[in-house]
């Protein structure tokens, strides 16, 4: 089995301590994070100084700020995942049926990042059970949606799995249409950053198929009402609409209500 580190050190060309360096988090640190083919290099800044230079209020400046970090989400992501949340894998697993889909189900990770969940689906399957459809999504041209693609490619190529893989990118003005009906969408501390929560659950409940399963989460910060907080204000403002829409379309079948625990993972079938 790779070890976490294995495709970072591979797409940027650094070893394994310098992956775990530039991946842990730190305030105060100007590491050089390196070029990639999709992305320049980044130095000189601090995480604090690229966060201040975006005010984050509208749309495309919070596009331009996920553009702006070239690769340091990348690490950032990678070290924060590399021990996978043992309850959201068995989860996930539960609902696949022990990992086998059926065929042409189809699985979306919205909000990828570096897409850990489906990564760790693609290293897991067996061959002869994955004729499935996969999606991912996220804002158009960042470097981790550039990263997340590139290594699920290789992962289906190098263990020759008959899965079909979409990229499916957001953008300041449209979000995404898939090829196919939706059968399972992870939307994992994803709704917090996006500028309208209502729109984004909208959107996906029109292209889930009937008894269709959403596992979310919607995390809740103290400062969440704040333009210098890590979540956007316009997310918290929506938070009680969206989760209103939920339980009207939905029903919850993992978990408790939002009003008891604001920041747990639940799931919920599409009525």
């Amino acid at each position: 089995m790779s070890n976490w580190h294995d495709d970072l050190c591979e797409y940027y060309s650094v070893d394994a301590e310098t992956a775990l360096e530039l991946g842990t988090r730190a305030t105060g640190r100007t590491p050089d994070l390196p070029a990639s083919k999709t992305c320049k290099a980044v130095s000189g800044m601090t995480y604090e100084d690229i966060w201040a230079l975006s005010d984050r209020k509208t749309t495309e400046s919070v596009f331009q700020f996920y553009h702006d970090q070239g690769a340091w989400s990348t690490f950032r992501q990678c070290v924060r995942h590399k021990d996978m949340s043992q309850y959201h894998i068995q989860l996930i697993g539960s609902i696949l049926n022990s990992g086998t889909p059926r065929v042409g189900y189809h699985i979306c990770e919205y909000g990828c990042g570096v897409a850990p969940f489906l990564n760790s689906f693609v290293s897991f399957i067996t061959a002869d059970s994955s004729r499935c459809r996969i999606s991912i999504t996220d804002v158009e041209g960042c470097e981790h949606f550039n990263f997340a693609e590139w290594r699920l490619k290789k992962k289906i190529s190098e263990r020759s799995l008959n899965i079909d893989l979409n990229i499916k990118p957001v953008t300041p003005t449209s979000l995404p249409a898939y090829d196919e009906g939706l059968d399972l969408v992870l939307i994992f501390e994803v709704l917090e950053h996006v500028p309208s929560p209502l729109a984004t659950i909208k959107n996906i409940y029109n292209q889930l198929n009937d008894g269709g399963i959403i596992l979310e989460n919607f995390i809740k910060h103290d400062d969440d009402h704040d333009d210098d907080g890590p979540d956007l204000r316009s997310a918290a403002i929506e938070r009680e609409e969206y989760y209103s829409f939920l339980s009207k379309n939905f029903e919850l079948i993992v978990g408790r209500s939002e009003a008891d625990a604001p920041n747990e993972t639940r799931a919920w079938r599409k009525k």
